[in-house]
């Protein structure tokens, strides 16, 4: 099995170095050159990874102020997020701004107030539009710490870094936090007796 898998991957490589290399057909063809990520590589990759690292810092200051406005700023909408449940079930789709912002809100609002996160991106930079990040990140809140990772992938609009897709693990089948309850309003007082 294995000698058939390496020699399809040959024959396949090999099959590919030849179309790259043979002259386009006559009457024409395309020019491989032109589409793709041959022909989308990063004018200034050092600059794209400049931009995205100021991307991060705004958005772990809007993270540490519980900003739920600039948070939501640094989305594309809509979204794809990715996630599995704990016997690696997979749970994948798009969410509009509303359902984002409806699913999200309570586990900002129930954030604990000495939570703090630090963040360790690998950026891989597909162009000057795109860009894919790993972020390893170590959770603090009062005596419990939390490692963890995600990846997603960013998106240049209107010159502005922004996510479009989103991936953690361990999220599907959860419902978000409840808000705390309101306390009960004091019960009206009885009317004073009259004299």
């Amino acid at each position: 099995m294995k000698t058939m898998l390496l020699a399809a991957v040959v024959l396949a490589g090999s099959a590919f170095a030849q179309a790259k290399a043979a002259p386009a057909p006559a009457g024409g063809g395309m020019d491989m050159s032109k589409v793709g990520p041959w022909s989308r590589k990063p004018a200034n990759e050092k600059a794209v990874k400049k931009e995205i690292d100021d991307f991060f810092k705004a958005q772990i200051a809007a993270e540490a102020k519980g900003d739920m406005n600039a948070m939501v700023d640094h989305v594309d909408f809509p979204v794809y997020m990715v996630t599995d449940d704990s016997k690696g079930e997979i749970e994948a789709k798009a969410w509009d701004k509303d359902a984002y912002i409806a699913m999200m809100k309570p586990f900002y609002e129930n954030m604990p107030k000495d939570a703090k996160t630090t963040h360790k991106q690998s950026i891989t930079v597909l162009s000057d539009s795109l860009a894919a990040v790993s972020d390893d990140f170590v959770m603090t809140a009062g005596k419990q710490k939390l490692t963890g990772r995600n990846a997603g992938l960013l998106v240049k609009v209107a010159g502005t870094w922004k996510w479009k897709d989103m991936a953690e693990a361990g999220w599907a089948g959860m419902a978000p936090p409840k808000a705390p309850a309101a306390p009960e309003a004091a019960a009206p007082a009885a009317p004073a007796p009259k004299k």
